[in-house]
This record gives structure tokens, sequence and C-alpha cells, in this order.
């Protein structure tokens, strides 16, 4: 058995390197016996049922099952479960049966059943089509008069994408902080391979992709962001396809720190709970970009626009708490300072008593910050960087460094406030009683009909004014949305804060409009009542205004098949597949597309859709034909006198008869009755 498991696996190894492996077993003489059991054909398991006789055919035809003086009446099988972990696209079983016999073949893959072959009395090949088909196989013959006969069983497959190692992506672009922009590579040694990645935070998903549902596919092995303006994680991994099959690596993950400039102004005092730059000269003190790290603290240059502040990346402050025997100091991302050597060690862990910092700080802003021990924070004007030694060490190379405060963030007054429900809207005032001015502000309204124009009202208030007044009839769940920078102006500071550093990429006010509008109404039903199509797999439908699904079980959409009450699964849907575009626009959807020809009925209750003012909207109730040249008809009898021929889906004649009786007891399946596919149930 291991020695099995490991041929197999080669196998399905191998099978990374084509399209579809196929595996074929052509039946000798011995193979098969009536006791059953577990056989090896072609080096794979099958477990056998046993059988009245079984026998070797001189005649060509294979492995005899049964004889006409003692039939196998009793279904006869063959199964394996070694290919339980491939996707079966096919399985084609060449087989015949004794003439006058009766005997038939299916083939069951996991949970998928073929139709029932009648086997003729020539040796020819049945395929079972598989819909991807997974689990175990099984090939069952059965019949009840004389023999049946097998030549070859043949499986067309591909394997598991477990068995196949690609290698993750690598990040090339070194982990930094950076001010402005950062631009990073990413790449994967296996150049037959394609990058899928995502910028959100979640895990990059192949099936995602397949479904535009926010993975990213790179167009190479490598890929490049360009021009990344704020922190972003980026997830990565690699992906190789075989036919429907993808092999795919583990998932890379890298964090780039782009840290906008901020406004610190000078410190006179520590306050605890704030956050600090640390500089000397014209740099400030970096983190580091490791989780556990020892060293010295490397440093970037600062801007100084003016003597009232600096400019430095905001993640390069320091947030000073009090606590009892000190200050703890912690970086942008909560990690503890401490002093170790002549530089520091930064630790999730909040450090002992001995290793608190005290700290402070003369009138010029000057600040003496040193542990218990005496280590204490200098500035090496010789190697550009922050260092923990003891004051005898310093040397006139070393200076002790400045604190500046960073600067809170202002307090913006909305008037409506954000959340506030209306009827109408017409403008927004916006206020800050330190100072404001527009700097490159653009205000859009998102989902709505018009823009807004920012004005300066005086030196406190911007009033933004809707070019056209919005009501509920042009817009409901209103989204306002800033971008740009807003420039704060005590005593003509001009201090800029950037909205996307404060607020992300825009900052959102929100507004809900609900009045007395009438209910929407369906303006357009596509395709519409009444017409012939040649699948019927979603109908979209346009509204006056936007409108919303009712979960309510009992108002459910209802589509079936004219004269029967079975129903046919439904669901809505928006995707952009289904031709719906915007929130006035719905599609109800077929769970799998209809092409079965016949007349089907799809009633939608009144109150399934809902507008944004929380009425119903009258329900309809459509008819639509599919009829195609490929549709399967079910069987219809005529009058008795008709001649019937019979073949069957390989197209060997079965039956030709003038006795709708014998027709109507074929065994289940599909057959061309008089030129025209046809079910028999």
């Amino acid at each position: 058995m291991k020695k099995f498991l490991l041929s197999l696996f080669c196998l399905i190894f191998m099978a990374a390197t084509s399209e579809a492996e196929n595996y074929t077993h052509v039946f000798e003489d011995g193979q098969l016996n009536a006791g059953g059991g577990v056989v090896t054909l072609s080096g794979i398991e099958w477990n056998a049922t046993s059988a009245t006789s079984i026998v070797w055919n001189a005649n060509g035809k294979g492995v005899q099952i049964g004889s006409s003086s003692n039939p196998n009446k009793d279904a006869y099988e063959l199964s394996t479960s070694a290919f339980a972990n491939c996707t079966i696209k096919s399985v084609t079983i060449n087989s015949c049966m004794a003439n006058g016999g009766d005997a038939t073949l299916t083939i069951n893959v996991g949970n998928q059943t073929s139709e029932s072959f009648a086997l003729a009395t020539a040796d020819a090949p049945y395929t079972f089509d598989c819909d991807k088909g997974t689990g175990n196989i099984t090939i069952r013959w059965k019949a009840s008069t004389k023999a049946y006969y097998v030549s070859s069983i043949s499986i067309e497959y591909t394997p598991d994408a477990s068995s196949v190692t690609v290698p993750a992506p690598e990040f090339k672009t070194p982990l930094a902080v950076y001010a402005d922009k950062v631009q990073v590579t990413v790449e994967t040694e296996d150049q037959s391979a394609v990058l899928y990645y995502t910028v959100d935070g979640t895990d990059p998903s192949y099936e995602d992709y397949i479904n535009e549902t926010g993975t990213t596919k790179c167009s190479k092995y490598y890929v490049m962001y360009f021009d990344l303006t704020e922190t972003t994680t980026i997830k990565a991994m690699a992906v190789k396809t075989d036919g429907d099959v993808a092999f795919k690596s583990a998932i890379a993950e890298q964090t780039y720190v782009v840290s906008r400039t901020m406004p610190y102004i000078p410190a006179k005092e520590i306050t605890s709970g704030k956050r600090y730059a640390i500089a000397a000269a014209d740099s400030v003190a970096n983190f580091f970009y490791t989780d556990e790290a020892n060293g010295t603290l490397a440093t970037s240059a600062y801007k100084a626009p003016n003597n009232n502040y600096i400019e430095t990346v905001e993640c390069n402050g320091f947030t000073f708490t009090a606590t009892d025997g000190g200050y703890t100091i912690q970086n942008h991302d909560g990690r503890y300072v401490s002093a170790a050597g002549n530089g520091f060690k930064f630790s999730a862990e909040k450090p002992g008593k001995d290793a608190l910092w005290g700290v402070a700080v003369d009138a010029d802003g000057i600040a003496t910050i040193k542990n218990a021990t005496g280590q204490t924070i200098y500035f090496s004007a010789e190697k550009q960087e922050f260092t923990s030694i003891q004051s005898s060490q310093a040397t006139a190379e070393h200076t002790l460094p400045k604190l500046y405060m960073q600067r809170e963030y202002p307090t913006f007054t909305v008037t409506p406030a954000s959340g506030t429900v209306l009827e109408r809207l017409t403008e927004v005032i916006v206020t800050c009683d330190e100072g404001i001015k527009a700097s490159n502000l653009k205000v859009t309204s998102e989902g709505a009909v018009t823009t807004f124009t920012v004005t300066q009202t005086n030196s406190t208030t911007l009033t933004l004014k809707a070019k056209k007044e919005l009501t509920t009839t042009n817009n409901v769940n209103l989204n306002i949305n800033f971008t740009g920078d807003i420039m704060l102006n005590p005593n003509g500071m001009n201090m800029s804060i950037p909205i996307a550093a404060r607020y992300g990429k825009k900052t959102l006010v929100k507004y809900d409009l609900v009045g007395d509008a009438p209910a929407a109404t369906i303006d357009n039903i596509d395709p519409a009542d009444g017409s012939v199509v040649e699948q019927l797999s979603s109908v979209v439908f346009t509204f006056s205004y936007y409108m919303n699904p009712s979960d309510d079980e009992s108002l459910q959409p209802r589509l079936h098949l004219e004269g029967s009450t079975e129903l046919i699964p439904v669901e809505y849907s928006t995707n952009a597949e289904d031709g719906v575009k915007t929130m006035t626009q719905g599609a109800i959807k077929a769970t799998d597309a209809i092409t079965k020809n016949g007349t089907y009925i799809l009633e939608v209750p009144t109150g399934y859709f809902i507008d944004a003012n929380g009425k119903n909207i009258e329900g309809v109730t459509l008819k639509y034909t599919v009829k195609n040249s490929t549709g399967v008809e079910e069987l219809v009898f005529g009058q008795e006198n008709n001649a019937w021929i019979v073949y069957n889906a390989t197209g060997v004649k079965v039956l030709e008869t003038t006795d709708a009786a014998r027709v109507k007891a074929l065994p289940a399946g599909l057959y061309i009755i008089n030129g025209t596919k046809c079910i028999v149930k």
C-alpha cells in the first residue's frame, strides 16, 4: 500500500507540467475474479464486488461478467478512492453486452452520477463528462439476462493543487520610514508563476480574483507599487495554473510605513501621554523597524517652516507617559524604549523601575533624559544618531536633544452635524475656532447628483454650497468627501493639516435624506415580460430611484416552469456581469442558467423591493419562453399508431416500434427519438 501511495503521489506531482493527466487500463486475462476484493489495475487499487462468474472472452471483448446460463443479476462494481484529491474531467468505459441482453452502465464521481447507458452489442466507449468532479469513482454494471463485457477504463484528471510547491513572493524594497511615497517591488523566483496581491489588509485569494471581489492580478511574476503614499500592508502570493487547477504559494506580507509630515511645537515642559519629537541640529530620531531590536537610533531630517513649529513624519513621535518612578517612552506602535549598552532596546514589555526615564526640560527646550543608572540620551554629530551614554562619556560632539510636542489635531464643527436626517440639503458649514482656511480643498458628494463649491466665509469658517439642492428624489444616504489640505491659521501661522494624514483618504460626512417622496417604481425590466430567449439567467430591474431588496423570506421571488409547482432557485445579484450598474438597479438571477425549453413564470411579490424611504415597490408577474436548438424536450406521446425510432445518447439504435408502451418502458435517460433529444423519466 505504501508503494502504491508513493507511486500515485509521483504521478500527481508530475501532472503539474501538463494540461491534464490520463489514467488508462486495458484489461487482460486473470485481472478480475468472481470472488471480488482489492485488485491492482495499472498501478491503481480498485475494490471489486463478487460476481456469479468472471472469465476472459476470447473474441476480444475483454472481461466477461456472467453468462447466458448464469447471468450476474446483482450489480457488479469497480470503485477506487485513488483520485479523491484530484479533479476528474471525464471517465470513459469501453464495454458491451451479449446479443439479446439488457445490460446498463452507470458511472459515479463523488456526488455526480452519469445517465444510465444502455450497452450495445459491439464494444463501444461510454463517457461521463464531469463538472469538476471530485471524490471516489464507482463504475456499476447491471443486467438481468446474459453476459456483459468490459475491455478498458480511462480517466482524465488534473492533480491536487497541494502536491505542487510554488515559492512564496519576496519583498525587494527595504523596510524604512518613507515621508512622502515609496515604490515597492515584490518578486517570485518562479517566473512561470503570476502574482496576486491585496493592499487592504485582506489575504489575497485566487478565487476572489476570478469572482472580481478584491484581489488584483499582476501581469508578470513581479509587481511594482508606484508612489505608495500611505502606510500600507501588502500581501502577495504566487499562483501557477494547470487547466482548472491553481497551485498557490504561501502568502508573503509586509507593511511599509509612509507617514505624512506633521507639526510639532517647542516643548517647555512634559505633559504625560503626549507625543514628542526628539530632535538635535536638523535631525529627529527614527524608530526601529523590527519587533524586537537593539541599537542606536537613526535619524531623519525635519523641516522648520518658521520658528513656531517643525515638521517631521508622524511615526517619528515618541509618547512620554508618567509612571511611578519616572516616564516610559514608547514609539508609534507602542514598543517601549529603554537603555541597552550605548544604545537602546525596543520591547513590547513594559520596563522595570530602574529602566524608566527621568525627564527635565529647560527654558530653551533642551531635554535631559536619563535613567536610574545615569544612561543619558545624546545626539552624536559625528555618527548622526542618538545614543545612550553616561554624562561622563559625553564629548564636544555630543549634544542633548530638544523636545517638540506634537500639535493636537484641530476640532472641526460641521453643520448640519454628520448623521443628521434631512428632507433637503443646500449647504454645509465647517468651522474651526483657532482659524482655518482651505488649501487645495475639494468637496464631492458620493453617489449624489451635484458637487459643492468651497467658500471662505471668514477666518474660522468654510461654506460648502451644493450646486443643486439635494432631496430624496435625487439622493439618499449622502456621503460628502473632503480631499486636499485644511490650513490651520492661528495668528497667521498657516500650519498645514493634510486631510489624508489625519482622516485617511477622505473626510466622510454622512447624511440621510428622507421625506414624503412617493414609492419608487419599476421603470424597466430586461428582458421584457413575454420575451423569447435562448437561455434565462438573470432579470434586471431599473427603478425610478434608490431601492434595496427585502430579506423577508415570505416575500422572496418565485421562479417555476409553467404548470409546475417546483421552484427553481434564484438569488438577488448586483454583479457587473448581470448588467447592474447603480443603486437604482438590481437583478434576480437563476442560480444555474436555464437552457431547457419551456415557459417560465417569475413572480416578484409587492414588498420584495423596497425604496430608500422604506416604502413597498409594487410586485410583478413575468412570463418568459426559453427556446433554443439544443434544448432537451420532455417526451410527449401522440397517437398510439405513430412510429417511434429510438437511439441512445451515443447514437446506437435501441428501439423501433409503433407501440408507445414500449417507448414508455425505456429505462430513464437521454434518447434521440424521431430526431429530437428527449428525456425519459
